[in-house]
């Protein structure tokens, strides 16, 4: 049996996620990257896990099973050199230049990381609830329980910015 077949994806399956996938893979891996590592070779790791893997079999979107395995990815990079990972690529000073998304970006930098991460998978990557709580670890309650909350305090965070503005 040839090797690709033993991991349950052939080549050109491999090939053809890895097209449809790297740019969000690599993405979520330079704002999750702990300091000192590439995001590049985090993203390539995460697609040799997910050839390696042989446990995925066409259920579900392949972006979902890649994120989690991305996450997992980082946390592993983090703990191996027990340093934070970056925070999420914006300034606030230089965002407000741009004249777009600038309440949304400082209404983003004041929630937890935790609660950005569901935001950035749910909408940034536009993954399911279901998904999110895979990539996370979680049951899809706690999922829909950390979204509802980050949107609240989004809302609550947008509407006072436009009181004081």
């Amino acid at each position: 049996m040839p090797r690709s077949g033993s991991y349950g994806l052939g080549p050109e399956q491999a090939q053809r996620i890895a097209k449809e996938c790297y740019g969000e893979v690599l993405a979520y891996c330079r704002r999750h990257a702990p300091a000192g590592y590439e995001p590049a070779d985090l993203a390539q790791e995460t697609f040799l896990r997910f050839v390696r893997a042989g446990s995925y079999r066409e259920q579900g979107r392949p972006i979902a099973y890649l994120m989690r395995i991305a996450r997992s990815v980082c946390v592993d990079a983090s703990r191996k050199r027990r340093l934070e990972t970056v925070p999420l690529d914006f300034d606030i000073a230089e965002s407000s230049e741009t004249g777009g998304g600038d309440a949304i970006d400082e209404a983003l930098a004041k929630l937890s990381e935790d609660l950005r991460e569901v935001v950035e998978l749910r909408f940034g990557s536009g993954l399911s609830v279901g998904e999110v709580a895979r990539v996370l670890g979680i049951s899809r309650f706690a999922a829909r329980r950390r979204i509802d909350t980050a949107l609240k305090l989004l809302a609550e965070e947008l509407e006072d910015g436009d009181q004081n503005g």
